[in-house]
């Protein structure tokens, strides 16, 4: 995965409040529970305040005219060298119910070729809107993934479990996530760092427990405090996303963290078979015939060694 230099040179605005301990809720007194008069209705729980919600959508028969068809890509690929001559758009996103972005990665490789050569890459990208002036407005890559079969056989091998492991990019951030499938008796646990950026940050975890039952829904954890949750329909390719913690909510890289890792759902199932199959014959003898391509060779080299 290579790094874009333009961005790499832009200031970033810094957070109002750096990544620290998730502070404890203060201990209030216990109210007397409110007594319901006969004939009137209970009153619900209360629900959690959602400060950010997100939505990432393939479903793409949804979408409209001008954010789909060969003119469109065509846009796309002149704008920025992100945007893959092999890619297919395939999705938006949402923010607060609003329209942001546009998906695209390479579907034909993806889903036709045979297991040894699948390779995975989704990107999205603001939506292009045309202006007055004939210039098109929009198409900037905002972030990607990318399936390493090498890390997740490495990660495989480590756990005796088939776990794919995803490489998340975001411009103007120097550092590579991963997003890391772990072991759990029961349901599935996915795990990937907030490293520091900026004065006061601190090297956090963010653990994400699936939940038992049908779909693809997650609890993102800090420590013991719940801060976001992702609600997933594999059937309907939408994976709505909801932040509950109000300064995570601001954070301008984890949002784009989640967003990536609502990308990453869709593609879970597929990329653990893949895995799982490469796996099972490594299993006994600790060797793979499959034959790591330079792109993910790539991510192994020492950055002490290379050429500055």
């Amino acid at each position: 995965m290579e790094q874009d230099p333009e961005e790499d040179k832009k200031t970033r605005k810094e957070r109002e409040k750096a990544r620290d301990t998730p502070t404890k809720k203060s201990k209030t007194t216990p109210q007397k529970a409110a007594t319901v008069k006969p004939g009137d209705a209970p009153k619900p729980p209360s629900k959690k305040i959602v400060h950010k919600k997100l939505k990432i959508n393939f479903w793409r028969t949804r979408l409209h005219d001008e954010e789909l068809g060969v003119h469109q890509q065509l846009k796309y690929t002149a704008k920025t060298r992100w945007f893959s001559k092999s890619f297919d758009i395939e999705g938006v996103i949402e923010i607060d119910d609003e329209k942001k972005s546009i998906i695209a990665f390479n579907k034909t490789q993806w889903e036709e070729s045979p297991i040894e050569e699948k390779r995975l890459v989704c990107r999205y990208f603001t939506i292009m809107e045309e202006t007055m002036d004939s210039k098109a407005k929009g198409g900037n890559y905002k972030g990607g993934i990318e399936l390493s079969i090498t890390h997740s056989l490495i990660q495989s091998f480590e756990i005796k479990h088939p776990a794919p492991v995803f490489y998340a990019q975001i411009p103007g951030v120097k550092v590579l996530v991963r997003f890391v499938r772990g072991w759990r008796f029961w349901g599935s646990r996915w795990t990937f760092p907030l490293l520091p950026e900026q004065k006061g940050d601190k090297l956090q975890m963010i653990l994400a427990k699936g939940v038992v039952g049908p779909g693809r829904n997650y609890k993102f954890y800090l420590g013991k405090k719940l801060i976001a949750r992702v609600d997933g329909h594999p059937i309907q390719k939408e994976y709505e996303i909801e932040i509950f913690d109000e300064t995570y909510a601001k954070d301008k890289t984890f949002l784009r963290y989640m967003i990536l890792f609502g990308l990453a759902c869709n593609f879970m199932d597929g990329a653990k078979k893949i895995v799982k199959r490469l796996y099972k014959k490594m299993k006994a003898t600790g060797t793979s015939d499959y034959k790591p391509p330079k792109t993910e060779m790539d991510l192994f080299r020492n950055p002490r060694m290379m050429r500055r």
